[in-house]
């Protein structure tokens, strides 16, 4: 979907939500805004309400429309190179040898601080609802034939 947008054009914000930093739940000290003395405020005030609104329009002049293409371009570059060699990796080793598995690992490292839209997400567990619902199916004919034809006890 990442080179249908870059290659047809639209919206990087219709892909990704954004990305996933390990240190949110940790407050930078720069935001931390510094003490505001009560009597400059005071006489600063008349002024504040006219710099106020030509920064609120500086402001919205500079919000992007959503993730920046760069860093976007270098993480799914990044994860389509990955994506390569993990698939050479499962055609040559197969999906349970430990280089397959060493290779799926770091494709997951690179993926998961990758913040995915809802319609993206749902489109990638779509195939793991479908086949737990097949394997639901099988768990549920195996039980009938168990129960009602072989009769053993649930």
């Amino acid at each position: 979907e990442y080179t249908r947008v870059t290659s047809e054009g639209g919206r990087l914000s219709d892909v990704l939500s954004g990305y996933i930093d390990p240190d949110d739940g940790i407050a930078p000290p720069a935001e931390v805004p510094p003490p505001v003395d009560p009597k400059a405020a005071k006489a600063e005030g008349a002024d504040d309400d006219e710099e106020e609104s030509a920064d609120a329009s500086d402001e919205e002049d500079e919000v992007e429309s959503g993730p920046d293409p760069v860093i976007a371009q270098q993480r799914f570059g990044a994860v389509s190179d990955q994506m390569e060699i993990t698939r050479k990796a499962l055609k040559k080793f197969g999906r349970d040898d430990k280089h397959a598995i060493a290779e799926m690992v770091a494709l997951a490292e690179l993926f998961m601080p990758i913040k995915l839209v809802p319609k993206q997400f749902e489109g990638l567990v779509e195939r793991v609802r479908g086949a737990l619902e097949r394997l639901r199916a099988q768990e549920r004919a195996i039980m009938q034939l168990c129960v009602r034809d072989a009769r053993m006890p649930r």
